[in-house]
This record gives structure tokens, C-alpha cells and sequence, in this order.
């Protein structure tokens, strides 16, 4: 048995997978708010059957199997529970160095503050992003989302803010932009180029700001690298007001 896929007009066999000790589904669940977990529908020894990449039908394997008896099949021999992928909406994993340091003073009891005083935070791992070359950042991220998806996870969103000039967070958005056309997991690029006021900047928060919305975004939008934007309220970064201006200025570009 086949099936049409309609946008590419392509005819792609039906595959039969399972069976699994569980599948928990999405099915029933409201699309916003709390879920609770006895809302979720468990199918019990349950299989998927699958056109390509697309989920035709889910439901009890042995239902499956009689109802769809001469398709391929690919047996799961071991108990696995078969659900939805995972979506991790926050990380900023295309960076260089190591914020181990960092970690080991939080632990102490530092805070956030007292480590970026210290020459820690986010200007250590700055330096680091800047020195390292394209390449070598898409190395790594393709390492982090390697761990990731092994966790479960399938989507996920990427912030930069580890470059903190015009040229350096470019740079940032175009590992990004070439992890997504070749990674399992789908990308959702996020620009943070607001995440503190670089330490090399002549000016003050605001003027960085300004200039960010002048010659950053209009590059942003024009090379099609990232439509999402972010920035970081922090007493070591960028108060509420300076957010709203710049969020304002944001959403007026589109």
C-alpha cells in the first residue's frame, strides 16, 4: 500500500512500526495552557503507521496489523515507549569556551552579579565566540544538538548573544541559519544580540541598543538570517524600559 504525498507528488510506502509498550499521544489536549498528565492518552502495546516522515495512523498494534496487513513492517523486539518529541524553547548553545568556572562560583553562593564583576559570565564566553572561527562553532553546536536529540529533544530554539557586534553576531546567526539545513532537530533562530552591553562598546546601553535596531536588524531581515529577537533585563544589563524600546522597535520592522 501507498500513499500520494500531495505536496511533492510523491509516492511513498506505508510502514508499519511497533509494537511499543506505550504510546502516549497529543490527542484531546488543549493547545494552550496547564496539561495534566491523566489528560494524556496512553495506548497500551500500541504502533505508528508512517508515510515517509508523516504519521498516518496510530492506535493498538495488533489493530494495526489487521488493518493494514500487507504493508512493510519494522518490529520493535525491545519494551520502548514511543511520544511526542521534545521542545526546548531557551538555549544558547552556539558558543565557544567554557563557562565551568562560572559554575563552580555558583556554587560557592556568587551570584549572577558578583561572577560577571569578577570577569566571569557572559564577556568570558564572549571572547572565546569572537576568536573562534565559523567553522569551528558549527562544530560544536552540531555536537550539542547531537546530545540533545538523543535526550528526546526535536525542536529547539538557538539564541545567539555571544558575539555582541554587528559583524560577530552575523556570524553567530549564519552558523545557525547552516546548522538548520543539515541538523535532525528543526531550528528556530533567536537574535540576543541585547543580552549585555559589550565591554568594548563606547557608549551606553541605550546607543548600543540604537545601534542594533539601525544596522543589525535591517542586515537581519535583508539576508533572511533570524525574524526573532530577545534581551536580557538584568541589573548587569538592560533595565524594562530599555527593553520595551527596543522590542517596540523590533516588532515595527516586522
Amino acid at each position: 500500500m501507498i500513499m500520494v504525498d500531495k505536496i511533492k507528488n510523491i509516492e511513498l510506502p506505508l510502514r508499519l512500526i511497533g509494537p511499543f509498550a506505550q504510546v502516549i499521544t497529543m490527542a484531546g489536549l488543549p493547545l494552550k495552557g496547564a496539561i495534566k498528565e491523566q489528560a494524556l492518552e496512553i495506548i497500551g502495546a500500541g504502533g505508528v503507521v508512517v508515510s515517509g516522515t508523516k504519521i498516518m495512523h496510530i492506535g493498538v498494534y495488533s489493530e494495526l496489523k489487521a488493518l493494514y496487513p500487507n504493508i512493510d513492517k519494522t518490529i520493535i523486539e525491545t519494551p520502548q515507549v514511543l511520544l511526542p518529541g521534545f521542545v526546548d524553547a531557551h538555549t544558547h548553545i552556539c558558543f565557544a569556551g567554557s563557562r565551568a568556572m562560572d559554575y563552580a562560583m555558583r556554587l560557592e553562593g556568587k551570584t549572577y552579579l558578583e561572577i560577571a564583576e569578577a570577569g566571569g559570565g557572559i564577556m568570558e564566553t564572549v571572547t572565546a565566540t569572537r576568536k573562534a572561527s565559523q567553522q569551528e562553532l558549527t562544530n560544536s553546536v552540531h555536537e550539542r544538538l547531537e546530545l540533545m536529540l538523543r535526550s528526546g529533544v526535536t525542536t529547539t530554539e538557538i539564541k545567539t548573544g555571544y558575539g555582541l557586534s554587528i559583524g560577530a553576531e552575523l556570524k553567530l546567526l549564519d552558523v545557525i541559519q547552516q546548522v538548520a539545513v543539515t541538523a535532525v532537530l528543526d531550528i528556530i533562530p533567536t537574535c540576543l544580540a541585547a543580552h549585555i552591553k559589550p565591554a568594548d562598546f563606547k557608549g551606553d546601553e541605550q546607543a548600543y541598543l540604537a545601534l542594533l535596531a539601525t544596522k543589525l536588524f535591517p542586515e537581519m531581515l535583508k539576508k533572511r538570517r533570524c525574524k526573532r529577537v530577545d534581551i536580557f533585563v538584568e541589573k548587569s544589563a538592560f533595565s524594562v524600559a530599555d527593553a520595551r524600546r527596543y522590542l517596540s522597535k523590533a516588532k515595527q520592522l516586522g
